[in-house]
C-alpha cells in the first residue's frame, strides 16, 4: 500500500477494528485461524512493536485486550511511513480499551498543525469500544478488558457474559497474569502483561490457533524477554490444553 491507501483501510474503524470487510468475512468463514493476542503494555511501544513484527506476518488476527491502546495508535501512525510495520500487521486488529484508556485515538495528523483543532486536520479518528464479539473460523470470541467484569476476583461473571452472547472464548486482560481455562464449551484466556507482568509470571502474550476440525482452541504462550541494548526475543513457555 501507498500510504493514502493504507489511511484508506482504516475505514472501518468505527466499527472497532482495522482491516477491510473482506477480510474481516474470509477470517469469519475460514477452516482455521491464528490470532495473536496481546495486553497490558502500559506504554512501552518497544515491546509491542517487536512482538507485531515477529508474530503478526503469521497471524490472522491481532486482538489487544486493553491498557495500552496508545502504543497501538502510535504503530499505526509510524506504520503510515513504515512499509515494514504495514506488512507486519495481521489483516485484521481488533481492541477494546482498558480502564487507563482513552475512548478514541486520532492518527495521521500532518507535524505542525494545532493541537487544539485536531478534528480539522487530516488523519482519522480510531473509536476503541469497551467491548468487541470477533468472528474466527467459525468461533466467535468476545474481547473485553476485564476490570468491568471483576476478572481479578474470578473470571465467572465474564463467563457468564461470554455464554449469554453466545461466544465459544473470552479474551481479557486486566489482571497482567497469564491464563488459560475451560468452562464448558467456552475457553477463558489472558495473555498477561507484554510490560508489567504479576503474580510471579513473566512479561508475555500468547497465540490462540483456532480450527474447525478441532473440539477445543489451542493457546501457546510466551515470554517476552529484554536484552541489554533494548532487543526483545520470545520464548515459547507452554500451551494450553
Amino acid at each position: 500500500f501507498r500510504e493514502a491507501d493504507w489511511m484508506n483501510e482504516l475505514s472501518l474503524t468505527a466499527k472497532g477494528y482495522l482491516g477491510s470487510e473482506e477480510d474481516a468475512e474470509r477470517i469469519a468463514s475460514a477452516e482455521r485461524a491464528s490470532v495473536l493476542i496481546i495486553s497490558d503494555t502500559h506504554g512501552h511501544y518497544g515491546v509491542f512493536e517487536a512482538i507485531v513484527r515477529e508474530f503478526g506476518p503469521q497471524s490472522d488476527v491481532l486482538l489487544f485486550a486493553g491498557d495500552g491502546m496508545w502504543d497501538v495508535a502510535e504503530y499505526v501512525e509510524n506504520a503510515l511511513e513504515n512499509e515494514r510495520l504495514r506488512d507486519a500487521l495481521p489483516p485484521l486488529v481488533c481492541f477494546v480499551a482498558g480502564n487507563g484508556d482513552g475512548d478514541s485515538y486520532r492518527v495521521g495528523l500532518p507535524s505542525g498543525f494545532p493541537e487544539s483543532s485536531p478534528e480539522e486536520a487530516p488523519g482519522r479518528t480510531i473509536p476503541v469500544p469497551s467491548r468487541q464479539v470477533v468472528r474466527v473460523a467459525g468461533s466467535s470470541i468476545l474481547l473485553v478488558h476485564g476490570h468491568r467484569h471483576s476478572v481479578d476476583v474470578s473470571p465467572e461473571i465474564l463467563v457468564d457474559s461470554a455464554r449469554a452472547l453466545d461466544c465459544d472464548v473470552a479474551v481479557f486482560g486486566h489482571t497482567h497474569v497469564p491464563f488459560f481455562e475451560e468452562y464448558g464449551k467456552i475457553a477463558a484466556l489472558n495473555p498477561g502483561s507484554a510490560a508489567r507482568p504479576r503474580g510471579g509470571s513473566s512479561a508475555g502474550f500468547a497465540v490462540l490457533q483456532i480450527d474447525r476440525a478441532e473440539l477445543a482452541p489451542r493457546a501457546d504462550f510466551y515470554i517476552a524477554n529484554q536484552g541489554l541494548m533494548g532487543r526483545y526475543w520470545f520464548d515459547s513457555v507452554y500451551r494450553q490444553p
